[in-house]
């Protein structure tokens, strides 16, 4: 279906709106789950796809303290992806992500086989700065393990917001880095420290400390292949791609170089694109850059992984080249019910200054 006139693009906006709020309170299935069974290898491949090489997620012979081996908490996000469209209708929509947010009730251990089930939970209209029409979808996503405990909970923001033809919502060229600039994240890197066995004691934490930074980038199409990999396959190539766009005309894009529909996913594997500017979106996946903020928390805890609630709120989006520094300072520190809670502040810049993600987190210490 090709939209041309004003009426046309707001009848089909109109309906997807329409036909996506029948769906609140529905069991949805955009994609089919992966990981459902926790193995050692599946947590290592996903743990090189976030860009963490803890020898508890890669190295098979690390003692695990407790003797009990665990998978980085946003591992679920390979089992069943976090974040609904709405209605299988194609409209003139971009997708951005707005925000994540998991609780987890329980670590999420190696052996376990884990269902998930996502519904819309709700869905509403805002009008943007620039008069554009953004539909929020609001999905929730419940993980059990094979005893049929619920081990988590996810609510993931997804804004659909006008399309207006190739028109780009966001364009800046790619940054070039000073020599000193690459060294200074080298350092970074070469910094980055892990708590490993000795758990982080409630005792010795107080309100203000520093949990450091991680750096992420600069991100190239190797870094967006190895999260594809790594969250499990979302796509399909050639014919059969075209196939699945026809099927799930939702979660397509045009491409304004050869006019044809392409996966939202599919645009953030083509080197020339996005280097170029070439398609209507910036070179961004929300659910990654959540996944990069909670490996600052789990190196700061240590081995204890009690990583209870992350929340993670996208603000500038992540181009191709662009390097996110995510840091993280202890806001509060309290007990609750006799678990000793930390609160935590998170903010991830860009190498520009601008505001990359905001967000919180809780982890409960000994």
């Amino acid at each position: 279906m090709v939209v041309d006139s004003l009426q046309e693009i707001q009848s089909a906006i109109d309906s997807f709106y329409e036909q996506t709020k029948k769906l609140v309170g529905t069991t949805i299935v955009e994609r089919e789950n992966w990981n459902n069974t926790v193995t050692f290898e599946s947590v290592k491949h996903y743990a090189y796809g976030i860009g963490d090489d803890s020898p508890r997620w890669v190295d098979a012979n690390y003692v695990i303290a407790g003797g009990r081996r665990v998978a980085p908490p946003a591992y679920l996000t390979s089992v069943f992806y976090p974040m609904l469209h709405g209605a299988n209708i194609q409209a003139p929509l971009s997708s951005l992500i707005g925000e994540i947010e998991y609780i987890w009730s329980s670590p999420v251990y190696v052996g376990d086989a884990i269902t998930a089930n996502a519904t819309i939970s709700d869905c509403y209209e805002k009008t943007g700065r620039k008069g554009r029409r953004m539909i929020f979808v609001i999905s929730k996503v419940e993980y059990m393990n094979q005893k049929k405990e619920k081990i988590a909970e996810s609510k993931g923001t997804m804004i659909r917001s006008t399309q207006v033809g190739s028109e780009l919502m966001l364009q800046r060229s790619v940054y070039r880095y000073s020599q000193s600039e690459l060294e200074q994240i080298e350092k970074q890197i070469m910094m980055k420290f892990r708590r490993g066995h000795e758990g982080r004691k409630f005792s010795e934490v107080k309100v203000g400390d520093d949990l450091g930074a991680v750096v992420k980038g600069p991100l190239t199409i190797g870094d967006m292949v190895a999260w594809n990999a790594g969250n499990g396959p979302g796509y399909r190539a050639a014919e059969l791609a075209w196939k699945d766009v026809r099927k799930s005309p939702h979660t397509a894009v045009i491409n304004p170089l050869t006019g044809h529909p392409v996966k939202y996913s599919l645009q953030h594997e083509d080197l020339h694109l996005s280097s170029q500017r070439g398609m209507p979106l910036p070179f961004a996946n929300g659910v990654m850059v959540f996944a990069w903020c909670s490996t600052l928390i789990t190196s700061w805890i240590g081995d204890s992984d009690l990583l209870s609630n992350l929340r993670v709120r996208l603000g500038e989006p992540y181009f191709y080249g662009d390097t996110a520094w995510v840091a993280g300072k202890v806001a509060s520190r309290e007990t609750v019910n006799g678990k000793n809670v930390v609160g935590i502040e998170l903010a991830a810049t860009n190498q520009l200054g601008g505001s990359m993600a905001s967000g919180s987190a809780k982890v409960v210490l000994q």
